[in-house]
């Protein structure tokens, strides 16, 4: 292969292509001229290996002084950047007359300038995930061994390449010993059996797993490692600072395979923070043998400390809950009692608010610290409007809520009370972070309340999916019969929905581009994987309205109503 030299992130990079294991080339042809002088290039892999564990090679030039390298190096947690002696880089297209060693170059995968490549709507992302026959089944089995399937056993990857394409080039990061498992609250299921893949699931990739808790594994498969600082090492080890990822199929049928990636899209455009997503193709080793390609998956940024961290840098310490149907209750804001706490998959503890950051945080009788959560809910259910200002960023919310009404997720917080998080800042208000938004902008695959969300009213005090609405932000901030004073939260509500319903944005145009963007990169990834559920990009199938029929209805029923707020 011709490594041709490329400029990313102001590095001197190479393409670089690890999707298979070769043996680099040890000797040369001179062409028969016994006489002519060998040249000898060595190529010293540095702190990284081939992949078969060799760290280093010596070609000899041809007839011509030309030096063929036909395998590349790879560096656990680095992308690798090309061959280097001094400033200078190894060209094939050379001749080469004397003696050089040339050493491998690497750039980590742990940069921000990953992360900024990786969710770039510019850049092609590939996953590859080298996982044995015997840890897929091990993965699969898992299902049936847990309540709802809801196993938190990492399985083992020998190792996962992140191939990142921009308009310079290709990066590949290697990360090896990587933990996969199934992800989703109702969506986990089996999926590989003796024959290989066939079904789709989502996956939680873990770049930081150890393999060694003797609560989650057997004897015979605990890691032992070598020292203490290696082990610090993979706990620190990450993909743009981040120590996880999301990769999701797409099982909404969406032929446009971008609504819920877009909708994210809206909301970090508009101040709300929301995970950061893109499209990727997955394929996996399977059966020992060769990588499938398993179609186009979206990838998402886990919301987690790191994730607090990047998007409030300056206020990232507080208290974070996932809300949803954790222990068969809403998260509706009504109800402390049972529904607070810290999940714990693996003894089958799930929680309606689940605590994710500040875990082994005490109060005063040493048990662990919800008050943020339970004084909330207390205070809701006391408290009048004016006084919720205490308690939440009005302003934020407002705005997080007319735009989620555009959006129509009926599984949201306002209609399912579910599939958010809910984050207290340091001065005590709460603010919302929306996620899982596979059912909005028109999805209506297997489920369709309130013909797709349209139909709902925006001050309406009914829910998508769970008839009277309950939740008691809605119910005194924005839902009629609500102050609507000058200055009330009501009329900041109106506002911004009337903003975002004139924004280029929601336009059909504007959606179609983006998707566009994407079918062009990763159309024949999902025309040419053979799983039964594939949806291929513009498939024309009918499951799901179309997103212009979508935002027509739902324009049309905000525009009808938009002063309808009057009990």
């Amino acid at each position: 292969m011709r490594m041709k030299k490329i400029l990313i992130a102001g590095m001197i990079t190479a393409a670089c292509f690890v999707f298979a294991a070769c043996a680099p080339t040890v000797g040369g042809d001179n062409g028969g001229n016994d006489t002519a002088e060998t040249v000898e290039l060595t190529f010293d892999c540095g702190d990284g290996a081939f992949r078969d564990g060799k760290n280093g090679v010596t070609v000899v030039a041809d007839k011509n002084g030309k030096v063929e390298l036909d395998d590349s190096p790879v560096r656990d947690g680095y992308a690798f950047a090309g061959w280097y002696c001094g400033d200078e880089r190894f060209d094939s297209d050379k001749t080469y007359t004397a003696a050089q060693t040339f050493t491998a170059t690497y750039v980590s995968g742990a940069e921000d300038s990953v992360y900024d490549a990786l969710f770039d709507a510019g850049s092609t992302v590939k996953l590859d995930i080298d996982m044995s026959d015997a840890e897929w089944k091990k993965l699969d089995r898992d299902y049936w061994n847990f309540i709802g399937g809801k196993s938190p056993i990492y399985r083992m990857a020998d190792s996962v390449t992140v191939g990142i394409t921009t308009a310079d080039g290709t990066l590949e990061y290697y990360y090896e010993e990587v933990g996969v498992r199934m992800k989703g609250n109702t969506s986990r299921r089996s999926f590989y059996n003796d024959d290989g893949f066939y079904d789709s699931v989502h996956f939680k990739l873990s770049f930081t797993q150890t393999f060694d808790d003797g609560d989650e594994y057997s004897p015979d498969e605990i890691k032992v490692w070598e020292s203490k600082d290696e082990r610090k090492a993979r706990k620190n080890r990450t993909l743009g600072k981040m120590e996880k990822v999301d990769i999701k199929w797409n099982s909404t049928a969406d032929d446009s395979h971008v609504r819920d990636i877009y909708a994210m899209k809206l909301f970090r455009d508009n101040g709300i923070i929301a995970p950061d997503s893109t499209l990727c193709a997955v394929a996996a080793k399977e059966k020992d043998k060769s990588f499938r390609n398993l179609g186009v998956y979206k990838l998402f940024e886990a919301v987690d400390e790191v994730f607090l961290a990047r998007a409030m840098p300056d206020d990232a310490d507080g208290d974070l809950y996932k809300c949803s149907w954790g222990s068969n209750k809403p998260a509706d804001f009504t109800d402390a009692d049972g529904t607070v706490g810290v999940e714990d998959e693996l003894n089958g503890k799930f929680y309606t608010y689940d605590k994710k950051t500040n875990k082994k945080v005490v109060d005063g009788n040493g048990n662990r610290d919800f008050s943020k959560l339970t004084d909330f809910i207390s205070a809701l259910g006391v408290g009048s409007a004016s006084d919720y200002v205490d308690l939440i960023d009005v302003d934020y919310f407002a705005k997080f809520e007319a735009l989620n009404y555009i959006i129509g997720n009926p599984d949201c917080i306002r209609n399912n009370a579910n599939n958010f998080y809910i984050y207290f800042r340091g001065d005590g208000k709460a603010i919302f972070i929306p996620y899982d938004y596979d059912r909005c902008l028109g999805i209506t695959k297997d489920w369709n309340p309130h013909n797709a969300n349209t139909d709902l009213t925006p001050y309406t005090r009914q829910t998508a999916a769970r008839g009277n609405q309950t939740n008691p932000l809605y119910i005194k901030l924005i839902d009629k019969g609500a102050p609507c004073g000058e200055g009330s939260v009501l009329m900041k509500y109106r506002e911004r929905l009337i903003a975002f319903a004139s924004s280029d944005a929601i336009k059909e145009s504007a959606f179609d581009a983006y998707k566009i963007g994407y079918k062009n990169k990763y159309a024949a990834f999902s025309a040419t994987c053979t799983l039964p559920n594939n949806t291929k990009f513009d498939a024309g199938n009918t499951v799901n309205m179309p997103y212009s029929e979508y935002m027509g209805k739902k324009l049309k029923t905000l525009n009808d109503n938009i002063d309808n707020y009057r009990a």
